[in-house]
């Protein structure tokens, strides 16, 4: 982490972890929608008691030095948005789930508080670890709820799934982690695997023989 230098104007924008491993597998970078987030402002500095009138009331805050971007970033703590929006939130039931079973139901209902009803772009960092039910090669979807399939990994593993509203642009971000499977010889951190095989490994040691090689996976994402 580091401090850009507010002397000027500066915009400093790179590509997450996710924008780079689609570049590199010849993805285009469709960006279609981006957020802004003022967390590391302190309002508090806001000072309506400042000698030098109104025009100075902001001084502080305005000179103060801004963080640089960082690539591993999954979720802002707070966001700009329209003043119509202004304290609307994307509730979910969940933000964590931890030592999931393979082959495991999550079920994610968002639900926008303060703003009106929407549809939700839902985007899977890692799809070794969590896959859509019914939808295993997608990594982004549209949908009002989803449900996704634990993944049978050799190691435990954690992956988060990106919510953001169609209408709001509200993000929420949940983590999934998920427990290793004794049999597997997936890895969790190896080339997306994109075909539903959550119960390959079973299969195998049942003499049913079922195998599925990966796959790159890609998919949109805001970046």
């Amino acid at each position: 982490m580091g401090f850009l230098d507010n002397s000027s104007i500066t915009v400093d924008a790179i590509l997450t972890k996710r924008g780079r491993e689609i570049l590199s597998q010849g993805g285009d970078l469709s960006i279609v929608k981006f957020a802004l987030s003022d967390e590391e402002i302190d309002y508090g500095l806001y000072d309506v008691t400042h000698p030098n009138g109104t025009d100075s009331y902001g001084s502080v805050i305005e000179n103060m030095s801004l963080l640089e971007a960082t690539p591993a970033r999954t979720n802002f703590r707070s966001f700009l948005v329209d003043n119509s929006l202004g304290g609307a939130q994307v509730i979910l039931d969940n933000l964590a789930y931890s030592a999931v079973t393979v082959g495991s139901n999550i079920s994610i209902n968002p639900v926008t508080q303060g703003a009106p009803t929407e549809q939700y772009s839902f985007t899977i960092e890692n799809t070794n670890i969590v896959k859509f039910s019914g939808n295993p090669s997608s990594v982004t979807t549209t949908a009002a709820s989803i449900n996704l399939t634990a993944q049978s990994i050799s190691t435990a593993a954690t992956t988060t799934v990106t919510i953001i509203g169609m209408t709001s642009g509200i993000v929420n971000v949940v983590t999934i982690n998920v427990s290793a499977d004794p049999v597997s010889n997936t890895d969790p951190t190896g080339p997306k695997n994109t075909k539903g095989t959550q119960n390959q490994n079973s299969n195998r040691a049942s003499g049913a023989g079922a195998n599925s090689g990966p796959s790159g996976g890609g998919g949109g994402v805001a970046y």
